[in-house]
């Protein structure tokens, strides 16, 4: 008797509480969430492979001895998740946007989430100052790890794909949003 009753005032506050949602579909969404990160840790797995691969602008997609900021997350993508997300950072983009929840908050990211950035302008906040991101051109895509840090190849002077560290950096004056390319 004590733990029927127990279980119905579970049951009314659950209900009341998640604004009358079923627990099963609570259960789901958890395990989504799970799915999601697991998913997301074996992208950042995949990605981390291809530390230091030299870094060539329209590099080639049929192979991975050089890699440019595009073809770096989608290799990443396709071979952590087996989901291909187009050849290009716009691309790409596009596909975030339609399929998932985005953000223009970097405390908002989480690992395996895809950033945006703009054209670079220079290396303070200043030179960004009075820009609508939202008008600019997306120029650049890279992989959030985490802690601040992001999975990324921009240059031949860089050294290929690289960890880079996103606060009080240009990289931070020019990200426009970031957000899931997993379902």
């Amino acid at each position: 008797m004590y733990i029927r009753k127990k279980m119905a005032v579970m049951f009314a506050v659950t209900t009341i509480g998640l604004g009358f949602i079923s627990p099963f579909q609570g259960q789901a969404k958890a395990q989504t969430s799970q799915t999601q990160t697991s998913t997301s840790q074996k992208v950042l797995q995949a990605g981390l492979k291809y530390l230091g691969t030299p870094y060539e602008f329209g590099s080639n997609r049929n192979s991975a001895r050089t890699l440019d900021c595009s073809d770096f997350t989608r290799r990443a993508f396709l071979n952590g998740a087996g989901v291909d997300i187009t050849t290009n950072s716009r691309t790409q983009a596009n596909y975030v946007k339609k399929i998932g929840k985005t953000t223009t908050q970097l405390t908002s990211l989480k690992p395996g989430d895809l950033m945006f950035f703009m054209s670079y302008r220079g290396p303070k906040a200043s030179s960004y100052t009075g820009t609508n991101k939202f008008n600019q051109r997306i120029t650049h895509v890279s992989i959030y790890l985490g802690n601040g840090k992001m999975l990324h190849t921009y240059s031949n002077q860089s050294g290929g794909v690289r960890v880079d560290q996103i606060a009080g950096t240009h990289w931070q004056h020019r990200f426009i949003f970031g957000g899931s390319a997993i379902k």
